[in-house]
């Protein structure tokens, strides 16, 4: 197969591809996961050290 004829395929896969995300897209809108303020209850505040020894 030389180079021209994989690059005819490649973007004839592109294409098709592309095709079928034009418009409306099947899925919809995927929610965003709420972080933050939003949370309500949630797991409980865990302090944590900074990795790493140093030190003298």
């Amino acid at each position: 197969m030389t180079n021209e004829d994989l690059k005819a395929k490649m973007r004839e896969a592109l294409d098709k591809k592309n095709d079928h995300e034009k418009g409306v897209h099947e899925d919809g809108p995927v929610p965003e996961k709420a972080h933050g303020s939003e949370v309500v209850g949630g797991a409980p505040k865990m302090h944590r050290r900074k990795a790493g020894g140093g030190g003298s």
